[in-house]
């Protein structure tokens, strides 16, 4: 086994479980059994922040096994033990909450958590986007209708806080170049200039009913290549592109750890108080 020489990132599962929508492909709940904080979780949670920073990394993701933000409070303590770490020097440029954005339509909701969430460390809010149509989007939740996004853009951004897009990759949804292509131009003309997407897949990062074919994917990596400038590329596959100004992120939801390898793409804090190499848990066990 190589020792590792960086640890890119964290990603911590948050809140209680609940959820305000009814996604067919969701990916958290599986989780939902360990939707509490155990005795160790903050513990974990500021080893991993503190063991990332320490090995060059440079971001925070929160996340739930529902919607995190059905149980703010529980953001709030996350983002709390971060900013202890940050302020002991394991800095994080770049905090995220990804969401699927329904609560933060509601202005009394931002005007409630979001200022506080800034001052706690986070950079940006991460909606997750099914389709630039609201109707095709409140299907893909299972919700008779969904709020309006530039609501939800206009709310965050009054609070001082960034947006950015979670666009799926979605069989029947974006799951081909020109949609791809649609769906970016929508999300710019919104104002969203920072949009990563990945394929929807299992758990286990295999192939699943809701995945696009190879060739659709391999179609939209194309029409990355051939129209955007390529800044980084990922050394788990996938990168950043400039289109235009906007950046646009191509990645894998999941990555299985490769102790042979040199880098950690993320520790994952899962709610038991378990640190893992990746979402992928078995053989990947960093700290119990």
């Amino acid at each position: 086994m190589k020792g590792i020489e960086r640890i890119y990132s964290v990603s911590a599962v948050t809140g209680n479980g609940s959820c305000n929508a009814n996604c067919g492909f969701c990916a958290g709940k599986h989780l939902r059994k360990d939707a509490k904080e155990d005795v160790h979780y903050h513990r974990s949670l500021e080893s991993a922040i503190k063991l990332s920073a320490r090995y060059d990394g440079w971001s925070l993701s929160l996340t739930g096994s529902g919607e995190p933000t059905c149980d703010p409070d529980a953001v709030t303590r996350a983002l709390e033990t971060y900013r202890k770490c940050a302020s002991q020097g394991a800095y994080f440029p770049n905090v995220s909450l990804f969401t699927n954005g329904i609560l933060f339509a509601d202005k009394a909701f931002c005007d409630k958590h979001l200022g506080l969430w800034r001052a706690l460390g986070l950079t940006n809010v991460a909606v997750s986007i099914q389709s630039i149509d609201e109707q095709e989007q409140a299907r893909a939740y299972n919700l008779s209708s969904y709020p309006s996004l530039d609501a939800i853009v206009s709310n965050v951004r009054e609070q001082g806080v960034g947006l950015r897009g979670t666009l799926l990759l979605k069989k029947d949804g974006v799951d081909n170049a020109a949609k791809y292509e649609t769906a970016v131009h929508a999300l710019m003309r919104k104002g969203i200039g920072n949009i990563t997407s990945w394929p929807v897949v299992n758990p286990d990062g295999t192939r699943g009913s809701h995945t696009p074919s190879w060739f659709n994917l391999f179609g939209i990596k194309r029409w990355l290549h051939k129209n955007a400038k390529l800044c980084h590329e990922h050394c788990w596959g996938g990168g950043v592109f400039d289109y235009n100004g906007t950046m646009l992120r191509l990645t894998d939801y999941v990555t299985k750890y490769n102790p042979k390898k040199a880098f950690v793409r993320q520790l994952v804090v899962f709610q038991d108080g378990v640190v893992a190499y990746s979402w992928i848990k078995e053989g990947a066990l960093c700290m119990r």
